[in-house]
């Protein structure tokens, strides 16, 4: 995990999602979809906050949000945007997804998950997640997690540089479901890869009520050239097809990032694998 920490620590996470209007696409869909389902004044916990562009902004709409992540830079960051923006419902903590022991069983009504999961490589850490996610939030609360799709990472590399179309590599995102920063050929840091059918079979271990399940960039990523081209109105329009078209299955598979959300029924009963 220090790798982890080492690279989010030069990185600029808040880039991620605001840069260009293809990386905005991410946010705008993750928040569309969770508004629906997220009651006013209800109380989130953001596991893996990043660099709070979620917690801010649902703070931002009147709830009380707990802002956590894993790099002590990201929560720096978000301290400082909580003084500068004068906003006193969001409390700040550098934690660890797999434990959140310092929260009580029960205690939000939303838990956001979105981005620990893909920098787990283990089943038993993704495991521990789950479990302590599910275990902080409240009867019928809303649980949302995020993933990267490893049928999206090959073709994307293909448009980056062609270097990275290697058997090696592609049989790691691939079979393995993963990359590890120390191998030659990694293109990120220490990285998990699954698919929307690997992703709902490891949620369907706790017995979790499915509410959506939503390809969060869609074909975006893959015509960011020609998105970043367009003008606001036409923007616009796109993301109205985009809306309508995100939980399409054809579509869900290719997206970069997919996003799985649940209703909590009885978390703690974890099924036979």
């Amino acid at each position: 995990m220090n790798k982890i920490i080492e690279y989010y620590s030069k990185s600029n996470e808040e880039e991620r999602l605001s840069s260009n209007n293809a990386r905005k696409i991410e946010f705008i869909t993750t928040t569309n979809k969770l508004e629906k389902l997220i009651d006013k004044n209800q109380k989130i916990l953001d596991v893996g906050a990043g660099t709070g562009i979620y917690s801010i902004y649902f703070a931002e709409k009147g709830h009380e949000v707990v802002a956590t992540d894993f790099v002590p830079k990201h929560v720096d960051i978000i301290r400082e945007k909580v003084l500068e923006r004068n906003i006193h419902n969001i409390e700040t903590a550098v934690v660890d997804a797999r434990d959140l022991s310092q929260f009580q069983d029960s205690t939000f009504d939303v838990v956001l998950c979105l981005g620990p999961i893909y920098h787990l490589l283990s089943e038993e850490d993704r495991i521990k997640c789950i479990s302590e996610c599910l275990r902080v939030l409240k009867s019928d609360g809303v649980l949302a997690i995020a993933y990267i799709n490893k049928h999206f990472i090959v073709p994307y590399l293909a448009t980056v540089d062609k270097k990275y179309i290697k058997s090696s590599l592609i049989s790691k995102v691939i079979n393995d479901g993963m990359i590890r920063e120390r191998d030659e050929d990694c293109f990120w840091t220490d990285a998990y890869f699954t698919t929307p059918e690997e992703i709902e079979n490891l949620v369907s271990r706790y017995s979790i009520k499915k509410l959506s399940h939503i390809a969060t960039d869609g074909l975006s990523p893959m015509l960011r050239d020609s998105i970043d081209k367009l003008n606001e109105e036409e923007f616009n329009v796109w993301i109205e097809y985009h809306l309508n078209a995100c939980e399409e299955e054809s579509i869900l598979g290719v997206s970069n990032h997919g996003l799985f959300i649940g209703q909590k029924v009885n978390p703690l009963r974890i099924k036979d694998k």
